[in-house]
């Protein structure tokens, strides 16, 4: 896996040299108002995560995640992920979050980006597909701002807090994706409210 850059962030591979990194930021009980963040001691998370790949290519299967952090600070805000084979091999399932002191700023949809780039162009995936509690709009607008297109709901498709809760799940096509990236470029910070317009208007009908 390689460490992934933007203009305003570094997506750092999760390794066990700094899973009690993201292992600390996963026991925030905010980050679970949307989604079932699994509860491993943190040995276990050391283990889990010593046992997955560690190269992200065409014949890779399993989990990889990358530690969200910006350039203008040490601190880690949250992770992305994407876990492929699940599905078979040419669809993969995206997953984020972030703290609350960090939302709302365009860093989650700038880590989307890096991980769709890295992983249409390094690996054979047609589709890559993510879901989120119909309630978060934020999440929602993430992906709709980059081009995924909703496909579905699913009733009673996850459980958070001991409760079943409906799913929307989004889906990019790798050929869509081409073109979303031919016509936005490369996402920057100066330039992100005008590209993230621009990545719209090429979504799907």
């Amino acid at each position: 896996m390689r460490r992934l850059e933007s203009e305003r962030l570094f997506l750092e591979p999760v390794t066990c040299d700094n899973a009690d990194t993201l292992w600390q930021i996963m026991q925030a009980a905010d980050l679970r108002d949307y989604q079932d963040v699994p509860r491993y001691t943190r040995e276990a998370f050391r283990e889990r995560v010593a046992s997955r790949p560690t190269q992200l290519n065409a014949r890779s299967t399993g989990r990889f995640e990358w530690l969200i952090r910006p350039r203008d600070g040490d601190a880690c805000i949250g992770w992305v992920s994407l876990r492929t084979g699940e599905h078979g091999s040419s669809t993969a399932e995206l997953g984020y979050s972030l703290v609350r002191a960090a939302r709302g700023c365009g860093y989650a949809t700038e880590a989307v980006w890096l991980v769709c780039e890295e992983a249409f162009s390094s690996t054979s995936l047609r589709r890559i597909e993510a879901a989120c509690v119909v309630e978060n709009e934020a999440s929602r607008r993430v992906l709709l701002r980059l081009g995924f297109m909703r496909i579905r709901l699913q009733r009673n498709g996850a459980v958070v807090r001991g409760r079943a809760v409906d799913i929307l799940i989004f889906q990019m096509e790798g050929q869509h994706w081409k073109r979303v990236r031919e016509t936005v470029g490369k996402l920057d910070a100066r330039s992100s409210v005008s590209t993230i317009r621009r990545a719209r208007a090429v979504t799907p009908r």
